[in-house]
């Protein structure tokens, strides 16, 4: 499950965005560092659970119920970034066609 694609896309999309945006005010990260670090961490439970299923597949110390609860943990996390690209989109498109 790993997401680099994504990642990758919206890297390129975020460069666009820092380039013509404003700097934020000091000590808050900017909206493009929190998205960025929250796919980190999107990308790192997604690993885990790849790591879990590895090593449970090659008959490591791992059990059932973890692998399982680290792969719902990964599920949802994919499904959330799903969800708010969805909304993002959606939001977007609704500005866009608003008269003005």
């Amino acid at each position: 499950m790993a997401i680099q694609g994504v990642q990758s896309v919206l890297s390129g999309a975020l460069g666009q965005m820092t380039s013509s945006t404003q700097a934020p005010a000091s000590g808050q990260p900017s909206f493009s560092d929190f998205l960025a670090q929250e796919l980190d961490k999107v990308n790192q439970v997604s690993d885990t659970a790849d790591q879990l299923a590895q090593s449970y597949a090659t008959g490591g110390s791992v059990t059932a119920s973890q692998l399982m609860v680290a792969e719902q943990q990964a599920s949802l996390a994919v499904d959330m970034v799903s969800q708010v690209a969805s909304r993002v989109t959606s939001a977007y498109q609704t500005v866009m066609n608003m008269q003005v």
